[in-house]
């Protein structure tokens, strides 16, 4: 199967093979023509809703305002912003009362949805991991290795620990964590 430049330089997949509605991607470029470039690209992937995990230092980056400019085009309550610090993971609570809402109702509205977060690796890895655990019942650890095989890498944060003064241990002890709370998401919910 030949990808398109496109998709290979935005890294766009899906979580999964068999996953229809929910995908990762690297962010746009920072100008106004690469935000509609890439926009333009979603379009045609049929994307219909945007799950931005920037927090602001890298929104202010853009010539334009980024969120604004998802809003506009996807309408209002079909974006969720839910900043992520880079080579960090969701707050639980973002992540089971916002994040994993929203990718439900994409799925039950069987609309395509796309998260991404700078490069599309790390932060948008774990929450694809995330999906993965709560929406198609996948264990932790397959998740993790099901979303590294779309070469993505939950991992990510574990990796950087080291350079952030942070013990990878206790990072991966919390991805794990935070997995784990996933498998327990519909009954969260109630």
């Amino acid at each position: 199967m030949c990808l398109s430049y496109s998709t290979r330089m935005y890294k766009f997949s899906a979580a999964i093979n068999t996953e229809r509605f929910v995908f990762g991607s690297a962010q746009p470029g920072y100008t106004e023509p690469q935000i509609e470039q890439w926009i333009e690209f979603m379009q045609d992937q049929n994307i219909q809703r945007v799950c931005c995990l920037l927090p602001t230092d890298q929104l202010s980056k853009y010539s334009t305002d980024l969120l604004n400019t998802y809003r506009q085009t996807f309408e209002h309550r079909q974006v969720c912003w839910a900043p992520i610090k880079d080579f960090r993971y969701a707050n639980p609570d973002v992540l089971i009362y916002q994040i994993l809402p929203f990718l439900m109702i994409a799925k039950q509205k069987q609309e395509k949805v796309v998260i991404h977060c700078s490069g599309g690796i790390g932060r948008t890895g774990h929450i694809l991991a995330a999906w993965l655990v709560a929406e198609h019942g996948f264990s932790s650890q397959s998740a993790i290795s099901a979303i590294k095989q779309s070469g993505r890498n939950p991992h990510e944060a574990v990796v950087a620990a080291p350079l952030k003064g942070r013990s990878p241990r206790k990072v991966a002890a919390e991805l794990d964590m935070l997995l784990n709370k996933c498998s327990n998401f519909q009954h969260e919910l109630s």
